[in-house]
């Protein structure tokens, strides 16, 4: 609530304004998944499926103050030096149906590029990512996080095990579910450009080089093989990654990689280790204006 108000008193007395002038770094956001309103789940506890209006209004916001291009053009920019002042760029992690049913169509009416991030194993299987389970979802902490990603290694067999299975569950809506290639292919020969999330979305930093073959190598080549489109970019799953990491996805042959790390200056890093902005599905407008243009209370906290 304080956070809240905090965001609006800035927004009011043209701070917000001011600090998006001053930003010479521009910003890519980082979304997971747009829904229908009141359609987001069992809880949606981890905040990663939008209602669709708060994600049209969002866009509709960006269009009229940044210049919003495609995340080729940002990395193109960096690479020879170029000003990323009032630019953002649009991705969307994991490939959720609910991204090519309900806010791909929008970004094509506005002529608004994008690039969604495929786990590469996902389209198959439609079983639907494990953390949207309600075993999951109500037994969701911190350190329960903690435990999944760091000694189960973020697999979904085994975190699902853990959290007594999904056996009882009534069927995840179609919006949450990945979806499946024919529609995935569809939307990049309509101009959608499509990254890789890795294979298997497992913690990549707690994998030995035999499993990083598959999440970082194989997962290219399956994407590629479903859609026609070879991914020339890749996005971390969680948002971990470390040195070796990097220097692995950059000697497979990716243009540039990406993060989770909300506030580090894309000028400061590689371009394999290049940070965007996460976008909480129940974000206020004000707070969500403020973090575009590097404001975000909570590092102050």
């Amino acid at each position: 609530m304080l956070a809240s108000l905090g965001y609006r008193a800035l927004r009011a007395c043209g701070l917000v304004a001011l600090a998006r002038l001053w930003s010479s770094d521009g910003v890519i956001l980082c979304y997971h998944n747009v829904v229908p309103d009141g359609d987001s789940g069992p809880g949606n506890g981890l905040g990663l499926h939008m209602p669709r209006t708060n994600f049209e209004r969002q866009v509709h916001w960006l269009t009229r103050h940044y210049d919003v291009v495609s995340l080729e053009e940002v990395v193109a920019r960096r690479a020879r030096g170029a000003s990323l002042r009032g630019v953002a760029a649009l991705t969307f992690d994991d490939g959720y149906a609910g991204v090519f049913t309900h806010a791909w169509p929008l970004l094509q009416q506005l002529g608004v590029p994008a690039t969604v991030f495929v786990v590469a194993n996902a389209p198959e299987e439609r079983e639907g990512f494990w953390w949207d389970h309600p075993a999951v979802q109500s037994g969701h902490s911190a350190a329960q996080r903690e435990e999944w990603l760091t000694i189960l290694r973020g697999d979904r067999d085994a975190i699902l095990r853990a959290a007594g299975g999904t056996n009882g569950a009534a069927p995840l809506p179609p919006a949450l579910r990945p979806a499946d290639w024919d529609t995935i292919a569809r939307a990049a020969r309509a101009g959608l450009g499509i990254g890789a999330h890795s294979a298997t979305h497992r913690a990549l930093p707690a994998l030995d080089a035999s499993e990083l073959q598959l999440e970082i190598v194989a997962a290219r080549e399956i994407v590629k093989r479903h859609t026609g489109v070879t991914p020339q970019y890749f996005a971390y799953p969680y948002g971990l990654w470390n040195e070796r990491l990097r220097e692995s996805v950059r000697a497979a042959g990716y243009r540039a990689a990406f993060t989770l790390d909300h506030g580090r200056s894309a000028w400061a890093t590689s371009a394999w280790s290049l940070p965007r902005v996460n976008v909480p599905a129940g974000i206020g407008d004000a707070a969500f204006q403020a973090w575009t243009a590097g404001i975000d209370l909570r590092r102050r906290a």
